[in-house]
């Protein structure tokens, strides 16, 4: 048997797709699973022994064309596409396989009859499942609407045993050894940190109240931290490669621009991780640390937080308009 999974979006949904894909594998030992990831989950996908060939999305026409062939010719007997927008519809489509499945989400905001109307009526018509999960009535009646869990629900219904409540098995690469004369904190600086309720000066003071605390902190960075942080750059010492890592004295330093296996390395070693609720968090989710996940208070976080939990991990979850929100990330620690 032959399955392929269109998954291409953000590093958090593929780490939040691989307990479904286990889950089948465990079912159905002799599956063979393909997926279909972004250029960032491909770094994830390639870490994950249960996933038997790779392909890249790519948005060009001619990319597309080449991997329409690609996918077809494969033959699947499943394919399921679980990312919002057309790319995975259409892909689909072309696949040629006998049983094409897809979970389309509506708003979470609002209740629009019209959202994503021709994606339904689309997948309606060409395809032989089509799971629609109204998020915004879902979150009202309190039903459960987590990404891992709709996944597995459209498998299911699909036909295809799969092997609920799974626990990732996964393992990083520890690509260098990090110095551990104390416990280890990862602080991921997203501009998430950054809104209505949070400042820079309230960040700053979170690190001057952590110092007291006999710990190494690493701030890791991406590409939206020196738009928010720039003070914190000011403040810090940067560090730039593993390199310097392990030669550095500094109980506070900014790992700066690492690249995806030197991050990953670094949160596998970590004893805690505080971070926004971002790739960092399904990141850490795979790890032992010990995680806490920061919501944004504007951004609808109790359905983010009932969304995107990290699977099967005990995390301790905070909103940006906690007032005490320092002083419970101390006490964290």
């Amino acid at each position: 048997m032959k399955i392929c999974i269109e998954r291409s979006d953000r590093i958090g949904d593929m780490i939040l797709t691989l307990p479904v894909i286990q889950g089948i594998k465990q079912k159905n030992p002799q599956a063979i699973i393909h997926v279909v990831a972004s250029h960032k989950n491909l770094k994830i996908c390639k870490q994950f022994s249960f996933i038997d060939k790779t392909y890249e999305k790519s948005t060009s026409s001619s990319a597309f064309n080449s991997l329409t062939k690609s996918i077809s010719s494969e033959k699947y007997d499943y394919y399921f596409t679980f990312s919002p927008g057309w790319f995975g519809l259409r892909l689909g489509f072309f696949s040629k396989s006998k049983f094409k499945s897809s979970l389309i989400l509506k708003s979470r905001y609002n209740s629009n009859v019209f959202s994503k109307l021709g994606q339904i009526i689309f997948s309606k018509l060409f395809y032989s499942k089509s799971i629609i999960i109204n998020r915004f009535k879902s979150l009202q009646a309190n039903k459960n609407i987590h990404q891992t869990n709709m996944m597995m629900d459209v498998v299911s219904k699909s036909g295809l045993a799969i092997s609920e409540n799974t626990k990732t098995e996964f393992t990083f690469t520890n690509i260098f050894p990090l110095k551990k004369d104390k416990p280890v904190c990862v602080i991921h600086l997203s501009s998430k940190w950054i809104n209505n309720f949070y400042s820079e000066d309230n960040f700053e003071d979170l690190l001057k109240l952590l110092k007291d605390k006999n710990i190494s902190i690493y701030l890791t960075s991406d590409e939206t931290t020196k738009n928010k942080f720039s003070k914190i750059f000011d403040i810090y010492p940067v560090v730039n490669d593993s390199n310097s890592l392990r030669q550095n004295t500094k109980d506070i330093s900014i790992c700066n621009n690492f690249n995806f296996e030197n991050w990953t390395s670094l949160i596998n070693q970590s004893d805690y991780v505080i971070t926004p609720e971002s790739g960092c968090t399904h990141i850490a989710s795979l790890t032992k640390c010990k995680l806490a996940v920061i919501y944004d208070a504007d951004n609808s976080p109790k359905s983010i937080k009932q969304e995107y939990a990290p699977w099967n991990k005990e995390y301790l979850a905070l909103e940006t308009h906690d007032k005490d929100l320092n002083q419970k990330l101390l006490n964290f620690i």
